[in-house]
């Protein structure tokens, strides 16, 4: 037993659960993910609700495996059992249920949290304020892609809290994903004066894509390409921005740089193996889009071409060579 939980012990059998807390803390910021669990473990025997929700939060969020999935959710249950209006378990427990793929439970935890905000549980204040939770909803709502329901909660936000850069954003995403394209690029332009963000020149390429305005389009997509460095593990973002880039090109007749971005895009998914179905039907028509444009015979794939190929004498030399090593390395005894 290391000394830091006998530290511990002796912090809490003197009733100073907080200190032992911070302890706990300070080991798990050092990596000590062993102590760290045992303290926790010792101030929830003790009844220790902080403790609790710690516990939840390090599977939610640290444990490579998420205690085989289940992400913290077993002890936010057991927090709410006893303070059932806790807020912040609340949206704890809502993560649980959007990390495992159950958005609907998830947004009804958010609806719950924000529901009981006006009375919640006395023993704790709540890390978000009403107007933070209420956008913590709208955030879940549009990574779930329940884009109706999202548009009309950013509208109710900023009906009640005015706008800014991030609900210009929003408003802007919602109304492009809800069809509103020309009222969406209002929007986005006002949250691109604020501050020039990858997402919302995607979502303004998006909605210029839709009005066939596809040289102002690749504009936006060709802004998102240089920083999507930044964002290469969105896969559906980046295929998004240039997969459009290379449909941009052929609807202004510019086959040789369709090409360009049809290439970059296949070859980006080739890498990903397995697709998910929406992201493999735009992987097979880009390879149709390619396959039409090279039966024209007017574009060269210059890609293609920096592949070098043996001739079929230097390919019969390679293998002779190989078969006198192989023979070599038998009389050797190898092999």
């Amino acid at each position: 037993m290391s000394e830091y939980i006998e530290t511990a012990k002796q912090y809490i059998s003197e009733g100073n659960e907080e200190e032992a807390l911070k302890l706990a803390r300070k080991r798990h910021g050092k990596d000590d993910a062993e102590s760290y669990i045992a303290i926790l473990d010792l101030l929830i025997e003790n009844g220790n609700l902080a403790a609790l929700e710690e516990k939840g939060m390090y599977y939610q969020y640290y444990d490579p495996t998420h205690d085989d999935g289940d992400y913290g959710e077993k002890y936010f249950d057991e927090y709410l059992s006893k303070q059932p209006r806790s807020i912040n378990v609340l949206c704890d427990k809502a993560m649980s249920r959007f990390n495992k793929g159950d958005i609907d439970e998830s947004l009804e935890y958010m609806d719950k949290a924000v529901d009981k905000y006006k009375s919640y549980s006395s023993i704790e204040k709540p890390r978000l304020s009403k107007k933070e939770l209420i956008m913590a909803r709208i955030e879940l709502l549009i990574q779930a892609k329940h884009h109706e329901e999202a548009l009309k909660s950013v509208k109710q936000y900023e009906s009640q809290f005015g706008s800014d850069q991030k609900t210009d954003l929003y408003m802007g995403q919602m109304l492009q994903k809800n069809g509103k394209n020309r009222e969406a690029l209002e929007y986005l332009d006002k949250s691109l004066l604020q501050e020039d963000t990858l997402v919302a020149f995607n979502a303004k390429g998006d909605a210029l894509y839709e009005l066939k305005e596809y040289k102002e389009a690749l504009k936006c997509y060709k802004n998102c390409i240089q920083y999507e460095g930044k964002v290469e593990d969105d896969l559906e973002l980046v295929t998004n921005f240039n997969y459009k880039a290379a449909f941009c090109c052929v609807n202004l007749n510019d086959d040789e740089e369709a090409v360009k971005y049809l290439n970059k895009t296949i070859n980006m998914l080739n890498e990903h193996g397995r697709l998910p179905n929406d992201i493999e039907k735009i992987y097979q028509k880009c390879s149709f889009e390619k396959e039409r444009i090279m039966k024209t015979g007017k574009v060269e794939d210059k890609e293609f071409k920096k592949t070098k190929f043996f001739s079929a004498r230097s390919s019969i030399i390679i293998l002779l060579i190989i078969v006198i090593l192989y023979i070599i390395l038998k009389m050797n005894g190898y092999g």
